[in-house]
């Protein structure tokens, strides 16, 4: 399977994605708990999907963005990975 940011021309540097996630992230209403995020983003870092340490496989989303909303879910395949946060 490959994932939808590998089909994108522009390679993003850890960086370049976390300064596109804190402006997006400045436009949302509701954002998850710190620790939560906090809890989401390990659960992520030990993920054998997560690409160029800030993208998932499954869904192209940079996974800070989609950890920080508090409606979304791990996109896993196999099964939500962060039920038990």
């Amino acid at each position: 399977m490959t994932c939808r940011t590998c089909l994108q021309k522009k390679n993003y540097t850890a960086e370049e994605a976390s300064e596109l996630v804190l402006d997006q992230l400045a436009l949302e209403p509701v954002l998850a708990e710190e620790d939560t995020v906090t809890s989401r983003l390990t659960i992520c870092s030990e993920c054998p999907s997560l690409t160029a340490d800030h993208t998932c496989m499954h869904c192209g989303c940079f996974v800070l963005f989609r950890a920080s909303l508090p409606n979304k879910r791990c996109p896993a395949p196999d099964g939500d990975r962060w039920q038990q946060v």
